[in-house]
Formats: structure tokens, C-alpha cells, sequence
């Protein structure tokens, strides 16, 4: 249970920020480590170059009965640390010090739970950006294994969720929902830039038992346009509606990040994947 006297988070929706914590030259390196690493990246399109570095809830446990989550996240988390380690105490340096809380990884207390990792889009053409690719969380998960590209979905990040925080938190006699944060840190991206599009408003906003009325409201809007910059990361709630955009589709160019969340358990906010 938590303290009572123990401040609680400064919460993520408070706490929108984008924070400059790597110049061009230190993230063109880790990009060069991360092409080195190449075989360990994790295909996650039976086609398409999309894989990931790390172990992922939405792939490894949401809608996937095979649950791989908690062995790749062993197997991945020592790689990640031994090959990234000074960028994952920058990280954690830098949410520590804007949030002005405790930032630790739930992998520490939680071993079976993944540490942030990497997206890696490699370019093709199906990449391309269209209106038909703006898809519900739902639709993207049952196209999400098959050959074709399964959309660009438009969500709400419940990785909190998947893993069941909110449900140890509930037997801890802790208030829930849980407080949340998400992250990403631009590495690479393509030659017209990336970033990403957010509504000013989540769930609570949305019919999610009609299909259409959420599509109709998610496309009323109003939404902003968040443009990356290499080695600046942005936090958010992950609470609101958001889209990832812009993605590679010239040979050569890649879109490469590393991506978190965040919940606030026993005093601090726990990153994982």
C-alpha cells in the first residue's frame, strides 16, 4: 500500500514536455549501434521491415496466445542494458529531474516485465501515408499478423493494462486507475520527417462499443501535429487519443526510436515496454 505521506506523481498530463537530451552526432551513433545489433532485432511483419529491439506488450502478450513477453523480455533486457546502458541512465536522468519524482525500471522490482526498447521501420512503399491506413486499436490488432500493412492506429496506450498493473495495484489497496506516462526518443528519421498526431481527448470521449461513432469522432478531431527532432524526447499521458506519423518509404531512410511507459507504483514511476 502506498505512504501516505509520500508525494504522489506529478502526472503526466500535467507534464507534456519534449526534452532535448541527445545532439545529432550522439543519436547518429546509436543508430550505427543499433544497425550493428541487427540480429537481434525481432521481425514483426511477415513482410514489411518493421522490428522491434526488446520485447513489446503489444505484440508479446495482447492478442497473441503464445505470450512470449516475459521470456523475451529476459533474454532482451541484459542485451539492451550491455549494449545501451548510458542511454537508459540518461533517460531516466531526464524523466527524473522534469517530473520531479522517483523514476526506476519495473523490471527491477518486476523481472518478468520488458524494459523500454527500440521500434525499427526500415522504408517501403506500403509505409506511405493514406486515409485508408488510419485504423481503430481493434482493427490494427486482428490485421496486425497478416501480410499486408495493418494500418497506422489511432489509440490509447493501455500497456498498463496488458500487464495488469491496475490489477496488483487494486490488491494493494492503491488507488487506480493508475497514473501514466509514455515516451519516445527520435533517433532516425525519414527524409520528410516524422512525429506525432494527438487529440485533446481519450476513451471517456468515445462510444467504444460503436465502431463508427468513435471513427466519426476521432475524425472531427480537433488534433496537432507534433513534429520529431533526432534526440529529443517527448512524454506524454498516453491517457488521450495520438497516431504515429510519418514513416519510410525511400530505400535507405529508417525511422528508429526508443519507446516506454511509464506507471506509478510504490512511490515512483516504473518504465517498461
Amino acid at each position: 500500500m502506498s505512504d501516505p505521506n509520500h508525494p504522489g506523481p506529478a502526472r503526466a498530463d500535467d507534464a507534456e514536455f519534449e526534452h532535448p537530451l541527445l545532439d545529432e552526432a550522439a543519436a547518429a551513433e546509436l543508430v550505427e549501434r543499433l544497425l550493428d545489433v541487427e540480429g537481434f532485432w525481432i521481425a514483426r511483419h511477415a513482410r514489411l521491415p518493421f522490428h522491434t529491439l526488446g520485447a513489446t506488450n503489444y505484440y508479446d502478450i495482447t492478442a497473441n496466445p503464445a505470450r512470449p513477453y516475459a521470456r523475451l523480455a529476459a533474454r532482451y533486457n541484459p542485451v539492451l542494458l550491455a549494449e545501451f546502458g548510458p542511454l537508459y541512465a540518461a533517460v531516466a536522468a531526464a524523466l527524473r529531474e522534469r517530473l520531479g519524482r522517483p523514476v526506476a525500471w519495473l523490471a527491477d522490482t518486476q523481472p518478468a516485465t520488458a524494459l523500454p526498447g527500440f521500434h525499427i521501420f526500415g522504408a517501403d512503399p506500403a509505409f506511405a501515408a493514406r486515409e485508408e491506413h488510419d485504423v481503430l486499436h481493434g482493427d490494427w490488432f486482428r490485421q496486425r499478423d497478416g501480410e499486408a500493412f495493418p494500418g497506422n492506429p489511432i489509440h490509447v496506450d493501455t500497456a498498463h493494462l496488458a500487464l495488469g498493473l491496475d490489477a496488483q495495484a487494486r490488491q494493494a489497496g492503491d488507488a487506480t486507475p493508475l497514473a501514466t506516462l509514455s515516451f519516445t526518443l527520435p533517433l532516425a528519421l525519414p527524409e520528410g520527417g516524422a512525429g506525432m498526431r494527438l487529440w485533446d481527448f481519450g476513451h471517456e470521449a468515445t462510444r467504444l462499443d460503436d465502431r463508427a461513432a468513435q471513427q466519426a469522432r476521432l475524425r472531427r478531431g480537433p488534433t496537432r501535429e507534433l513534429a520529431y527532432r533526432p534526440g529529443t524526447l517527448f512524454l506524454h499521458s498516453g491517457t488521450r487519443y495520438h497516431q504515429a506519423r510519418g514513416f519510410p518509404v525511400r530505400p535507405g531512410q529508417y525511422r528508429i526510436t526508443l519507446q516506454g511507459h511509464g506507471a506509478w507504483l510504490d512511490g515512483a514511476w516504473r518504465l517498461f515496454w
